[in-house]
């Protein structure tokens, strides 16, 4: 199952004030991670800590998980070591995410702590090689994972391609991948230009950048680079990652009876193993369908990318069968086009493989 989070950042003067609320609103929505980063040299270590210790007593009474970036000289000013994690665990941490320093030997002797913290690599740099060499050392596979960059320059953001093989690397070994996405409200300086993982995602709607990368397969933890995210942004993508990540949102036709808007939104669907090339079709809507009343002639129009169909009693056995456009289709009489998915989750279609579940949510 998908996970999504937030993250805090420690060293601002707001934070103590807005942080209950905010943790309120994103564990109320299923939100359970928090990521965070100890490259605070702004500040003392001893403020730092004491700041990181309301975060997390605040995370921890809300059912979340603190996950922090630490760097090799932060770890050792903190007193721990490779066998002995116990500080920070005291400080309420569930994980780190190791920033480049550390030898495979190191990680994987942190892996198999005692206090049972999660280990993350960065999944943006780590090579095979030296994945192999962390696995090879002892690495406990339980307590490792993976956490890809986000990147405040615009312009040095990852591209797919990049994402999807460098996340490879870690879902080969069945390791858990997290990856950022920009928030639209306020960015973190000092460039304030969103911290995303994937340069494509700068600028896009936060629920569309959570659906792509949990779509792609190439990532299991959606976090939000920017601090403060938005009601509505925490909305969309918590309702994006209960939905598996292929959600998309419809716009269905005016007039249209309760039985057919039925078959579009009262269940999940899913691709047919043997997926066709034109179209997406819904593998289980025409036994669905064959409960219900005949599905005659309505709206038998062209059918544009995106739109979504029900073919009716005049294509027989057919009848009841949903799909959805993926090319330029002309009008068929046979067709019902009950809908439009909208043209910002066009591009989420080329992510529904073979066999794969999507879920349709009607928007005006």
């Amino acid at each position: 199952m998908p996970e999504w989070g937030v993250s805090v950042y420690l060293g601002t003067p707001d934070v103590p004030e807005r942080l209950p609320g905010y943790l309120d609103a994103v564990a109320a929505r299923g939100g359970r991670e928090v990521f965070t980063s100890l490259h605070i040299p702004e500040i003392p270590l001893a403020d730092a800590i004491a700041q990181l210790e309301h975060l997390t007593a605040e995370a921890r009474r809300r059912g979340m998980a603190v996950v922090a970036d630490i760097a090799p000289r932060a770890l050792r000013e903190l007193g721990a070591r490779p066998g002995d994690l116990s500080v920070l665990q005291r400080m309420g941490l569930a994980g780190v995410r190791l920033d480049y320093g550390f030898e495979p030997e190191e990680i994987a002797a942190f892996t198999r702590n005692p206090e049972g913290l999660r280990i993350l690599l960065n999944a943006s740099t780590v090579d095979p090689a030296f994945l192999e060499r962390v696995m090879a050392a002892g690495a406990d596979p339980e307590r490792l994972e993976a956490c890809h960059n986000y990147y405040p320059r615009p312009e040095t953001g990852l591209s797919r391609a990049s994402l999807l093989r460098c996340s490879g690397y870690f879902r080969a070994r069945g390791l858990k991948v997290a990856a950022f996405i920009a928030g639209s409200g306020e960015k973190r300086g000092p460039i304030g230009a969103g911290l995303p993982t994937l340069e494509e995602h700068r600028n896009a709607e936060a629920g569309f950048a959570a659906a792509e990368l949990l779509g792609s397969g190439a990532v299991d933890i959606v976090l939000f680079g920017d601090p403060w995210a938005t009601e509505a942004e925490l909305d969309r993508v918590s309702e994006v990652v209960a939905a598996g990540g292929r959600l998309l949102r419809v716009r269905l036709v005016p007039g249209l009876d309760e039985f057919q808007r039925s078959i579009v939104l009262d269940r999940p669907h899913r691709n047919r193993p043997d997926a066709a090339a034109l179209v997406i079709r819904c593998a289980l809507s025409r036994s669905y369908a064959a409960q219900g009343p005949a599905v005659v002639p309505f709206n038998t129009v062209a059918r544009p990318v995106g739109s979504v169909t029900i073919d009716n009693q005049g294509y027989q056995r057919y009848s009841g069968e949903l799909q959805v456009a993926l090319s330029d289709l002309p009008a068929d009489p046979r067709v019902n086009v009950v809908g439009h998915v909208v043209p910002e989750d066009l591009p989420l279609l080329r992510l529904i493989g073979p066999g794969d579940d999507f879920t349709f949510r009607e928007v005006s």
